[in-house]
């Protein structure tokens, strides 16, 4: 274990941003190297600089915008989203130049051309310049302006970007296809009313190149190390088990931060892999197993990830546990009778917030808990030596299921390992796997003995040493975790076993359908569409208990969604049909939609003034336009990445582009050799930068690129092929460029504050409401499912995907929470205060999760017992716990303080219902009745186990609801406040 220890901290010393040295991480980075080099040395053969002019250099963009990264599919499905966008644009564009030149008549347009051609003889006569460069310089002059016309494309062609920017707001897969047709518009929306006469090829200057930069990265990604969606998906699971391994030995390290950092590694890395099962269908690939035999590994690491999850979480909240107790003991004293109350405050007209619920949980963590008693106190020695040889298994099995699916990765038609490796590996893993199975039996044996030593005496009667109560709770716990990752994984490693067989053979794997991409692409919130080994929904082949669990889990989801509630009475259809409207135009994708309009309009404007039409597009003010449309951000963060990071870009590539002409020209015109050179050296570090920047720095690292290529381009174009409206050579590109980013920047900065900025920390807390409605309705589904009187393993089934689905939305939040640093916002919440708020949500989903399963497994005698015990079917219970939930979910939405006197604490009231008004004792063994709660013989009853494991996840569930409860008051104050003397009372 110390081992692993010191493994991991290695690995960390490296910055995240540099340690991306394995050798798939450079075979990508040479693949994209590769094209982009190619792409960057089509700028300097003169027959393609002189066919496609300066925006040669899109080619390259394009490879920074979408590059060579992954499988084949995966690229394909990129450059489908590119081209979308570029067609509808290019398709609405020449519809909308078509009608508006329509608008003017043509003894007008007529007129204006013989007046133009006049205007070019004097011209010519007078100074000497080519007839054609005058015409040039005329016509995007604004020469042919006509008020009629640029009335008719604004008005078409801002409708088509409002709909596109709501697009990429509700579906963030439709970016790419949101750029480019922002892009392609801007070119109709700028240069379409200049035009003399119709031109459908106006963005072909653009489409050219960006077809060039496609098709390059596409035979990259075919000739330079391919990769399957199958060998893909195959890495993905291994870097996921990667991931999992410092979480299993969680318990011998109290560091919640590095828990935390553990958790949110792995779920990031398991929504990586997610979607890459949805390419599976769509795979052609040559190796050992095809998409029917990855597809079956992805519900059994999905059930490891949870399992590995939940036994983190447990670690986690205990150690969280120990200090809020602390934390409440510090607000006790204890006087000489040894009773316990509350310090005494200094004489102040204030409150203390939460007070009284404090006094009142506090009293109870001093009944319950020893003095000297904390989470790893409670594990005894024993039984973490019982625990380590179970973990030193799992971690075995681990590499192992690692091993064996890296094995099979290797296997290529060029190369195939022979029958007596294969067999070695597959021995390997009988031997594993056998050796699981006796861990976990060895395990729970040894944890029945280790527990009934450690806490036999103390259960069994007055003689030996008292321990606490909670303890035993707390390694029952630890076991039910433990098991039900042993299990998980002797499930993965029985898949891997069962289909290594067919691995020492290789063949072509064939498509077997496109559905899912499609499912995948089109569908806003779908990680990846579902498919099961073998068969599609609905086929004979399905085994019968598997097709209802499958539609109890479909039927269950519209349970779920209709715990939402239903209205007694519908609104008059007229009026729920302008309140639509109305919430449609007004949500954040519509108004995010609307500023885009306006900027587009503001800053394009001057393109079409008869008097700085010339000034625009001589300083290339497309860019600035592209600028301002991009730099928008839907909330304050997002834009705050979106303007500043593309800045700091934008200077840096600025620089190194500066650099690279002076070398690679000296103090000539610039050698295409030296160029070509200077840019296979530079290439690496801003592909680098691309790669493997944090996601929300990509516009930003993307620009680096943009601008080193800008001054490249511009200054060999202008000493090679000069053209009209050239930007100059060398700094005049580069102080140019920064001012029209600047320029763009600015008017993104005016259009998002004004009237008023579009908060993330609304929308944050909008998301944790919705994620604490959800937790209630999830409350709903366990209650009713607990009162059934068979429940079978379809609510298990539900279970796990409610789970996944929202430990994975609350994992989402975790960088939007974490910029909010960067945001100025006048709510009460901040990013501490909102990050507390999602972990208590991430706490109270797991407990449901265990109850949930455990109103599946646990025998109706059982269930009833526990539901007698805790009050868990108790009316007034119930509707205390709803009522709470839900004052807590509007008072985090709304921000309006909630009241002071609530049926809090919970925890409070559950022991009550079990011990009645008696104080509970820390080693009270025994409940209302006269009933006893725990004894040594209750150890050895699997059952029973479950049951304190239930109870145990009940309770925490109660405690993070009333730390909820406190956390909102700390953060919003309190409310509807009354006398001290009732309060008191209560």
């Amino acid at each position: 274990m110390a081992g692993l220890g010191t493994t991991q901290k290695f690995k960390r010393q490296l910055p995240p941003f540099l340690d991306h040295s394995s050798p798939r991480e450079l075979k990508t980075l040479f693949r994209c190297w590769v094209a982009a080099w190619v792409a960057c040395i089509l700028m300097f053969i003169q027959p393609v600089l002189s066919d496609f002019g300066a925006d040669v250099f899109f080619a390259c963009v394009v490879l920074f915008i979408i590059p060579p990264s992954g499988g084949l599919f995966e690229y394909i499905l990129g450059a489908i989203s590119i081209f979308v966008g570029i067609c509808l644009a290019w398709a609405w564009g020449v519809i909308t130049l078509k009608a508006a030149l329509a608008a003017r008549p043509d003894a007008q347009a007529q007129a204006l051309l013989m007046s133009m051609q006049e205007a070019i003889s004097i011209q010519a006569q007078n100074t000497g310049e080519s007839p054609s460069i005058i015409s040039q310089r005329l016509i995007f002059d604004g020469w042919m302006l006509d008020t009629r016309v640029t009335i008719i494309i604004y008005c078409m062609l801002c409708p088509f970007v409002y709909f596109m920017a709501r697009l990429r707001a509700d579906n963030p897969k439709a970016t790419l296809t949101f750029v480019f047709a922002t892009i392609i518009t801007g070119s109709f929306l700028c240069f379409g009313p200049l035009l003399p006469s119709f031109s459908g090829t106006l963005p072909l200057p653009l489409v050219k190149p960006a077809a060039v930069g496609v098709g390059l990265g596409l035979a990259c990604t075919i000739l330079f190390f391919p990769q399957s969606a199958v060998g893909i998906t195959l890495e993905g699971i291994s870097d996921v088990i990667e991931d999992l391994k410092p979480l299993l030995p969680s318990f011998t390290n109290p560091d919640i931060e590095y828990l935390g950092k553990c958790q949110a590694k792995v779920v990031n890395t398991y929504q990586k892999l997610e979607p890459s099962f949805a390419f599976l269908p769509l795979d052609f690939s040559i190796g050992c197993w095809g998409a029917d035999v990855v597809q079956a590994f992805h519900e059994p690491i999905q059930k490891l990830v949870i399992a590995v999850l939940a036994l983190s979480d447990f670690h986690r909240s205990g150690i969280q546990n120990d200090t809020q107790i602390k934390e409440l003991r510090a607000q006790l004293v204890d006087s000489g009778d040894g009773r316990s109350h509350e310090k005494k405050i200094d004489d102040k007209s204030a409150r203390e917030v939460g007070a009284h619920q404090r006094a009142q949980f506090a009293a109870i963590v001093n009944a319950l808990y020893e003095e000297d008693s904390s989470f790893f106190d409670e594990l005894a020695p024993k039984l973490r030596e019982t625990a380590l040889t179970a973990v030193e298994g799992c971690l075995e099995g681990l590499t192992v299921i690692q091993e064996s699916l890296q094995f099979v990765g290797r296997q290529h038609w060029y190369h195939t390992a022979s029958s007596t490796e294969h067999d070695q590996v597959s021995q390997r893993i009988q031997i594993v796997l056998i050796n699981l199975r006796e861990t976990r039996i060895t395990f729970l044996r040894h944890m029945t003995e280790r527990l009934e030593e450690t806490y036999g005496p103390s259960l069994g009667g007055d003689e030996g040493p008292k321990h606490n109560l909670s303890g035993v709770i707390i390694a029952i716990g630890f076991q039910e975790h433990m098991v039900n990752v042993l299990t998980s994984m002797e499930l993965l490693l029985q898949q891997v076993f069962k289909h290594f067989s067919i691995a020492s053979q290789v063949r072509p794997w064939w498509p077997t359908s496109i559905k899912y991409a499609v499912t995948w692409a089109l569908e806003k919130r779908a990680k990846a569409p579902t498919m099961r080994s073998g068969a599609t929904s609905g086929t004979p082949d399905q085994p019968k208990q598997t097709r209802a669990i499958i539609t109890a889990t479909q039927e269950g989801k519209k349970v779920l969604q209709a715990r939402h509630g239903y209205r007694p009475r519908a609104r008059n259809p007229i009026g729920k049909a302008v309140i639509g409207l109305y919430h449609w135009l007004t949500c954040n994708a519509g108004l995010y939609a609307l500023r885009m309009v306006i900027i587009t309009i503001a800053v394009s404007i001057t393109a079409v003034l008869p008097s700085t039409a010339g000034f625009f597009y001589r300083e290339k003010g497309l860019w600035a336009l592209i600028t301002a449309q991009l730099g928008l951000g839907i909330d304050m963060p997002d834009f705050t990445f979106s303007t500043f990071g593309p800045a700091a870009g934008t200077l840096a590539g600025g620089i190194l582009g500066l650099l690279g002409w002076y070398i690679g020209s000296g103090g000539g015109p610039g050698n295409p050799y030296g160029l070509s050179a200077v840019c296979a050296a530079f290439l690496p570090i801003l592909l680098w930068v691309r790669l493997y920047v944090p996601p929300y720095h990509i516009p930003g690292g993307t620009l680096v690129a943009v601008t080193f290529l800008l001054v490249i381009i511009y200054s060999y174009v202008d000493t090679h092929n000069p053209t009209y409206g050239d930007p100059g050579v060398g700094y005049n590109v580069f102080w140019r460029r920064v001012l029209l980013i600047l320029i763009g920047s600015g008017a993104a900065t005016i259009v998002q504050i004004f009237p008023r900025p579009p908060s993330a920390t609304r929308q944050v807390c909008k998301s944790l409401s919705r994620s604490i409605r959800t937790l209630s309705d999830y409350y709903a589904l366990l209650l009713s499912s607990w009162s059934e009187p068979n429940p079978d393993q379809c609510a298990q089934a539900l279970g796990e995907p409610i789970w996944m689905g929202l430990t994975q939305s609350l994992h989402t939040l975790a960088d939007p929470i974490s910029n909010l640093r960067f945001e100025l916002s006048s709510s009460r919440f901040d990013s501490t205060s909102l990050k507390q708020i999602k972990q208590i949500c991430h706490v109270i989903n797991n407990n449901l999760a265990s109850l949930l399963k455990a109103s599946a497994t646990l025998p109706p005698p059982y269930r009833d017992q526990l539901a007698h015990m805790s009050g868990m079917l108790d009316q007034r219970c119930i509707g205390e716990i709803m009522a709470v939930l839900g004052i807590a979910e509007q008072a985090i939405r709304t921000g309006d303080a909630p009241p002071e006197m609530l049926p809090t604490p919970l925890v409070r009231r559950a022991l009550e219902f079990q011990f009645g008004p008696s104080r509970p004792s820390h080693n009270r063994q025994t409940g209302r009745g006269g009933n006893v709660l725990v004894s040594a013989e209750m150890l050895k009853d699997k059952d029973y186990c479950q049951l304190c494991v239930a109870l145990a996840a009940y309770i925490r569930f109660l405690a993070a609801v009333d730390e909820l409860v406190l956390l909102i008051k700390g953060v919003l104050g309190e409310a509807h406040l009354v006398a001290e003397a009732l309060a008191d009372l209560v």
